[in-house]
């Protein structure tokens, strides 16, 4: 039976003394695609309307990482740990091989998984993300993230302006994504996911930069990078660097966007993720 409507209850599994939550929604048969979320984001923070048309074709897993939502620990502040759990969650649920999307520091453990455990992976999406020892935000940016007061309305407004551009049809179809996210939430973050997810980003930013990207060039998986065109966040730079330094790869770049392209456009941003994941010319 096919459900492409998000589950909201969660399954769990006991792996390595972890109990990881997750659900799934989609096919039954097929290569499963398994999603990894943002900063401090849980399997509530993906677009209903982004998810629908990927389960329509395929298995859909949305999982919570180790200290995340409803997964039980702390989490680590390394992406390398981050990779080791949520490779030991994928092991546990028995799939010999998945496809992975993963989005902004989701895309940071995604490139790690696929350099731990290979083998475990057959394609990857990267979305608003980055190499490691890549390209920075500005200064200011920086600071604005670390930001720890304000009003909700101060939140809201910083969450605009990280993932979405400065036009009005940018924001309007940020806002309307938003509203279907906060539509489905019962679950949030702690404080010290936040932390924890922090140190490692600045970790991962701060890494000394091996010769030309060496590492990239092991990652032979075929790979989808996308990005908005001017991403404040996670600069868009990143994603022309991770297109060039692994031999598979391919960019999409979309118009009028930034950080969070992929939930302004969620038909059109899952219609390239499943032509991509279904070609077997690439």
């Amino acid at each position: 039976m096919t459900t492409t409507q998000l589950p909201t209850q969660s399954q769990f599994i006991e792996a390595a003394g972890t109990r990881y939550a997750y659900r799934t929604m989609g096919q039954t048969e097929g290569t499963p695609l398994v999603l990894f979320v943002h900063f401090r984001g849980t399997i509530e923070n993906w677009d209903p309307k982004l998810l629908a048309p990927l389960a329509t074709t395929r298995p859909v897993i949305l999982f919570d990482n180790k200290g995340v939502g409803e997964t039980d620990g702390e989490t680590p502040d390394s992406v390398t740990e981050m990779a080791q759990d949520a490779i030991t969650f994928i092991q546990a649920l028995g799939h010999e091989q998945v496809d992975v999307l993963g989005f902004s520091i989701g895309g940071m453990v995604a490139q790690e998984v696929a350099l731990q455990a290979p083998h475990l992976v057959r394609k990857m999406i990267l979305a608003g993300t980055s190499p490691e020892a890549g390209v920075n935000p500005s200064a200011e940016i920086f600071e604005r993230m670390n930001r720890h007061e304000g009003t909700e309305e101060d939140g809201i407004n910083d969450f605009m302006f990280f993932f979405y551009g400065p036009t009005e049809t940018s924001r309007a179809a940020g806002m309307a994504s938003l509203e279907r996210i906060f539509a489905q939430k019962q679950f949030n973050s702690s404080d010290q996911v936040k932390e924890a997810q922090m140190r490692s980003v600045g970790k991962w930013a701060q890494a000394k930069p091996d010769e030309d990207y060496k590492w990239l060039r092991t990652i032979e998986h075929p790979v989808l990078v996308t990005n908005g065109v001017d991403d404040v966040m996670v600069p868009t730079q990143n994603s022309y660097i991770l297109t060039e330094k692994m031999p598979n790869a391919q960019l999409i770049i979309y118009p009028d966007s930034g950080h969070g392209h992929l939930f302004q456009f969620p038909e059109l941003f899952a219609a390239h993720v499943n032509l991509f994941l279904d070609s077997d010319a690439i």
